[in-house]
C-alpha cells in the first residue's frame, strides 16, 4: 500500500511538471517578457490629521451620562453606535 501511494504521488508530480508551458531561453535577446508596471509605494498615502480633542469637562459629562467607563464600552458595542469623542488614552503625547 505504501509503495502504491508513493508511486501515485510521483506520477502526479511528473504529470504536473509536464503540463507547465515551455520557458523562454533567458539568454535569447528576442525572448518575450511580461511588461513591467510601475506602482508607487505612496499610491494610497493619506496625510496624518490630528483628531479633534474634546475638553475634559465635556468628556466627564459624557462618561457620567452613559454610566461610567463601562457604559462607554456598552455604547460602543451597540450596532451602528457612534464612536466616543476621544477613545482611550490616545490624547496623551
Amino acid at each position: 500500500m505504501y509503495k502504491e501511494l508513493v508511486l501515485l504521488l510521483a506520477a502526479t508530480a511528473a504529470m504536473s511538471a509536464g503540463a507547465q508551458p515551455p520557458r523562454p531561453e533567458p539568454a535569447d535577446p528576442k525572448a518575450r517578457v511580461p511588461s513591467v508596471e510601475y506602482r508607487s509605494a505612496f499610491e494610497g498615502y493619506r496625510r496624518y490629521a490630528e483628531p479633534e480633542v474634546t475638553g475634559w469637562r465635556e468628556m466627564n459629562e459624557e462618561v457620567g451620562r452613559v454610566g461610567g467607563h463601562l457604559g462607554i464600552v456598552r455604547e460602543a458595542a451597540k450596532p451602528g453606535a457612534k464612536a466616543p469623542a476621544q477613545a482611550g488614552h490616545g490624547g496623551h503625547k
